[in-house]
């Protein structure tokens, strides 16, 4: 009888022995990713934290890495678009009004060439999925500038600062590939 529990025993071992490891070095790749995007400026904390909330980055590798961060990326522009088509439609002055136009468009050409960086970062094209993500930054500033050219603070700096912190992101660890 104690040979089959030692048995056991020893099969529960190693399956707890494997998972652990398997898992260190699963958050391990998020890790040294995020430590080499940490080099272009990108907050470490922000990267691993961001990764490691998509399940699938457990078996990625970096370009698994750079595709999960650029539809992080695409889900904060659409974020924006819809908050500035909604500001639109709603009571502005004709100076924001004008600025929100500005952002909806290029907030509308960032997703579409979010979504563009994904097949090419797919595709393994590299520099052209760092084109289309250094576009989608200045997406971002072109929307900030078009309210400072009125004086006006932009109403959806917040959601702003947080598109360009994904696509920063995204174009850091597309960079490493």
């Amino acid at each position: 009888m104690a040979y089959p529990r030692l048995l056991l025993a020893i099969f529960v071992l190693l399956f707890l022995y494997q998972n652990l490891f398997s898992s260190a070095d699963a958050w391990g790749v998020v890790e040294q990713t995020c430590k080499h995007a940490a080099h272009t400026g990108v907050d470490f904390v922000f990267c691993v934290r961001t990764l490691q909330k998509n399940p699938k980055s457990r078996t990625a590798g970096t370009q698994g890495l750079a595709i999960i961060a650029t539809e992080q990326a695409e889900k904060e522009f659409k974020q924006v678009w819809d908050t500035v088509e909604k500001l639109l439609h709603g009571n502005v002055t004709h100076a924001d009004k004008e600025a929100l136009s500005v952002c909806s468009e290029v907030y509308g050409d960032g997703v579409d060439g979010l979504m563009g960086a994904i097949t090419f970062i797919k595709s393994r094209s590299k520099s052209d999925a760092i084109t289309y993500l250094s576009s989608a930054l200045t997406d971002v500033t072109t929307c900030d500038d078009a309210f400072g050219e009125f004086g006006h603070k932009s109403p959806v700096a917040k959601i702003s600062q947080d598109a360009l912190n994904y696509s920063s992101l995204a174009l850091a660890i597309t960079s490493l590939l």
